[in-house]
């Protein structure tokens, strides 16, 4: 082997050895910041939202006639609302004051004689309005309808000074203390209304403690569907974003593990056979394409997940609910940008394996060069050309290389196409710039590209060329032209279109 041919051989492998130790430690570092970011992200949420799914499991257990609301604040229980006797507004939906998001109702508990209010969502709270407009009737029209106590699972909390404010509020207006007030110079009325059957007698003694002045210091809230702090969507939310957090630790921990397993060098011997000497070098060309890929899969993945997350705590932010960023726009961002990157990363993991560029590649030359005799014939030109005659261009759109031998030149793409130009048959080589656009989407967008066109020998001038190679870069073809241009010489017409 002469020294040229060692000064290649020794080149070649440092470059892989370079770009092995590039891309082990652009993976290394990606897996382990996500595995340190999943890791903390599941336990959060599992402790955040775990004990909350364990109590939904085993469901809710019934208020028990003993018990005061103080004493079952805070844990998950069943309530039987009977007595609705007042209603407010608790929460209107963002940008649209007319519309109810939170219906609030005040509820006066018997056993207890005490007041407990109940939250629902509008859409649901048909029940408690139909009741509601019950006990403002009289008692023979009671009789007609269904008064049957309304079920509510949930977790009771104090209530905040603005909640119990609204509460007071919501008394003061009650159309049922109203009437109380308006028929107690009216026996018949008061006896109608509030003295022939149970509703109206319980009515009576609640109205009358009101008047009375009797208030009580503390007010519990119990939202219909609501553990602790945490509702069953957003419960459901930061648990699924838990555990795909786990199955993403789980993935990048194998995937940091199966890094740091030794490579063994898939370079052969320059005494190697031309076919392996060939597929080698393709080898290293694919695998340098696939590293800029997966190193740039790395950051777009990454970069989607800040960027979604992003945006769903500037939409909670925006409709101004900055209590649920937590339970709920937070959980919420990283699942869907989680799933958005995983979706994008294994796409562009399945298009980043050297061995399926490979095998596409040798699909093509056969192609190209259907004759066997005269494929070899290129193989062995190819893999005995000095490096001195090679080219190669990536960005990324994507990337291309090859070389320019004597007899053969040759062009191949990171998606294993394979241009094989033949110099014995060659005319002219011609130049252009393309230029143009393309709608994308509402947008239209502008594109350059830089192609060589190669004209065979022909008794009858062609419009077509016979093969064309198309370059992102102007420079990058300028010195595939230069390489071109000293091998041909004069010998063949090179022009510029």
């Amino acid at each position: 082997m002469n020294l040229c041919a060692v000064c290649e051989v020794d080149s070649e492998q440092f470059l892989t050895k370079i770009l092995k130790k590039e891309n082990i430690t652009m993976k290394k570092l990606f897996h382990i910041a996500v595995t340190l970011c999943s890791t903390v992200i599941a336990v959060f949420f599992l402790l955040y939202a775990g004990p909350q799914l364990m109590t939904m499991q085993t469901g809710p257990e019934p208020l028990k006639p003993e018990q005061s609301f103080a004493d079952a604040a805070g844990t998950y229980i069943s309530y039987e609302a009977a007595y609705p006797v007042a209603f407010w507004a608790e929460e209107y939906y963002s940008g649209d004051p007319d519309r109810i998001k939170t219906s609030g109702y005040v509820i006066y508990d018997v056993d207890r004689d005490a007041f407990v209010c109940i939250l629902i969502p509008k859409e649901k709270d048909q029940d408690f309005d139909r009741l509601l407009r019950g006990m403002a009737l009289a008692a023979e029209m009671r009789a007609d309808r269904d008064m049957s106590p309304i079920l509510v699972n949930g977790s009771l909390t104090l209530a905040s000074q603005e909640q119990a404010g609204n509460v007071m509020d919501a008394l003061e207006e009650s159309k049922i203390l109203e009437q109380y007030i308006e028929f107690m110079d009216s026996d018949t009325y008061m006896k109608s209304y509030f003295g022939e059957d149970e509703y109206g007698k319980v009515l009576r003694n609640m109205c009358q403690k009101l008047l009375d002045g009797e208030h009580q210091s503390e007010w519990y809230v119990l939202e219909q569907g609501n553990i602790g702090s945490l509702g069953t969507g957003e419960i459901w939310i930061c648990i699924l974003t838990a555990l795909l957090n786990v199955l993403i630790f789980l993935f990048s921990l194998f995937g940091l593990l199966k890094g740091n397993q030794t490579e063994t060098s898939q370079t052969p011997a320059a005494s190697g056979s031309a076919m392996e000497r060939f597929l080698a070098e393709q080898r290293f060309y694919a695998k340098d394409w696939c590293t800029f890929n997966l190193n740039r899969g790395y950051r777009l993945a990454s970069m989607s997940v800040v960027v979604t997350l992003a945006i769903f705590v500037a939409i909670g932010i925006f409709v101004k609910a900055a209590d649920r960023l937590v339970p709920f726009y937070i959980p919420a961002g990283l699942l869907f940008g989680e799933l958005v990157a995983l979706l994008f990363w294994f796409s562009q993991s399945n298009r980043s394996k050297p061995e399926k560029i490979l095998k596409k590649i040798e699909k093509y030359l056969a192609k190209e060069l259907p004759d066997a005799s005269m494929r070899n014939a290129f193989i062995e030109e190819f893999v005995n050309t000095e490096q001195s005659w090679s080219f190669c261009e990536k960005t990324k759109e994507g990337m291309l290389w090859g070389k320019t031998g004597e007899r053969f030149w040759s062009i191949f793409l990171w998606n294993g196409r394979v241009t094989i130009v033949d110099v014995s048959q060659l005319k002219e080589v011609q130049t252009e710039t393309i230029s143009g656009t393309v709608n994308s989407g509402a947008v239209r967008v502008h594109y350059v590209s830089y192609a060589a066109n190669f004209y065979y020998q022909e008794d009858m001038p062609k419009r077509k060329p016979d093969k064309t190679v198309s370059f992102n870069v102007e420079d990058r073809l300028g010195f595939f032209m230069s390489l071109v241009h000293r091998r041909v010489g004069d010998s063949i017409t090179i022009t510029c279109k």
